[in-house]
């Protein structure tokens, strides 16, 4: 490899700085939040044990049931994983596949700050990194944890993950990469679909006619 070429790479500017980081979000307990509509994420769980995100609000009623092997009888939701879900939707013949959830062991996200509210006028700053993975450590899990944004550039793979893009000041919206960053003319790239389309995708074999090519410096995850 030629001291030329790297000169080439380095010569790129770091131009993450234009991008302003979307807000942090908060697990708000289901029975505090309001309504949700069906297709909504929510996390579900059980205090002390384990949290699965991304699960999706199957029906808009509620029922009262009993989880298995327990005698008392919870307020409960309706939950489906994203495939499952995406799949009836595209194929309703197929039949959907969920489970109960009690309210009590279910989450949903929301932001500190809602996307589009006003803020003061300030020049955009770079995200700051968030040190050591010590910082996510904690001492219970009784409740999912607090999920902040960290530019997509960081991210060890890409490929399959939830991404938020910017697309002006104060406003986002949520994709699912489906490449890693690729270099295109001197921006450097990465292939995203809107969620829904990424699942039905899943079903239909036919990513391309869905995928659109966003600017990495653009992108956030949320760890």
């Amino acid at each position: 490899m030629s001291d030329s070429w790297d000169a080439e790479v380095f010569r790129v500017p770091d131009i993450a700085w234009h991008a302003e980081a979307p807000p942090v979000r908060y697990p708000i307990p289901v029975q505090y939040a309001g309504e949700l509509d069906v297709g909504d994420e929510v996390t579900i769980g059980l205090p002390g044990r384990y949290f699965i995100d991304g699960q999706v609000l199957a029906r808009g009623e509620r029922d009262v049931v009993a989880l298995r092997g327990r005698a008392d009888e919870l307020a409960s939701l309706a939950v489906a994983a994203p495939y499952a879900y995406w799949l009836a939707q595209a194929y309703p013949k197929a039949g959907l596949t969920m489970q109960w959830w009690p309210v009590m062991y279910s989450w949903t996200y929301r932001d500190a700050v809602s996307p589009g509210k006003e803020r003061p006028e300030a020049p955009p700053t770079a995200p700051e990194d968030s040190g050591s993975w010590l910082q996510s450590v904690r001492a219970a899990l009784d409740e999912p944890p607090v999920r902040r944004p960290h530019p997509a550039r960081l991210a060890g793979s890409l490929s399959g993950r939830a991404v938020r893009l910017q697309h002006e000041r104060g406003q986002w919206s949520w994709w699912i990469a489906v490449s890693e960053p690729f270099d295109h003319n001197g921006d450097f790239l990465v292939s995203a679909m809107r969620t829904h389309h990424y699942w039905l995708s899943q079903v239909t074999f036919d990513p391309v006619q869905r995928q659109q090519a966003v600017p990495l410096y653009r992108l956030f995850v949320y760890d």
